[in-house]
């Protein structure tokens, strides 16, 4: 038979948990929190589990904000990086455009655009101005803003016509 465990057990078990999760991958604060909901613990149990993680600097919204922003600023844009901070992730909007803001100048944002638009370009075979719409489209939903699209078309070399065309 299972004994009952005391809240002092509860609460020290939410705690591991909440390690043992964090140990795996840096997570925010609302991932913690949602994965100890999941498991079944209570509010005061997690608030106060959280609170522990924080006090040992295991949640830190601001430094994971940064790695996040470094690991993936090569791989989306400013806009998508947000949005998936912000609504994925939960970490407040005002530190996340804030901190984009600090760490992805424009010019860095269009060089990595337009490489991405010639890699697309060559992937696809795309060789006439026409087609350059497909181009934006697919970098509007990497998360790029118009400006900084129509900047990295400017700079797109297209492909070679092919010879039977």
């Amino acid at each position: 038979m299972k004994k009952e465990l005391t809240p002092e057990e509860r609460m020290q078990k939410c705690f591991d948990q909440a390690v043992k999760y964090l140990a795996i991958s840096p997570r925010s604060e609302k991932e913690v929190g949602e994965k100890l909901y999941e498991k079944g613990y209570h509010r005061n149990e997690v608030e106060e589990a959280i609170d522990r993680c924080k006090g040992y600097k295991y949640i830190n919204d601001e430094a994971y904000t940064r790695s996040f922003i470094e690991y993936y600023s090569h791989k989306m844009g400013r806009k998508m990086m947000a949005y998936k901070l912000t609504n994925d992730k939960g970490v407040d909007a005002t530190l996340v455009g804030n901190m984009i803001m600090d760490l992805v100048s424009d010019e860095a944002e269009t060089e990595k655009c337009t490489d991405m638009a010639s890699k697309y370009v060559k992937k696809k075979r795309i060789w006439d101005k026409k087609d350059l719409g497909k181009v934006g489209a697919y970098l509007f939903t990497k998360g790029f803003e118009w400006n900084i699209i129509n900047r990295a078309l400017d700079n797109v070399a297209l492909c070679d016509k092919p010879e039977n065309e």
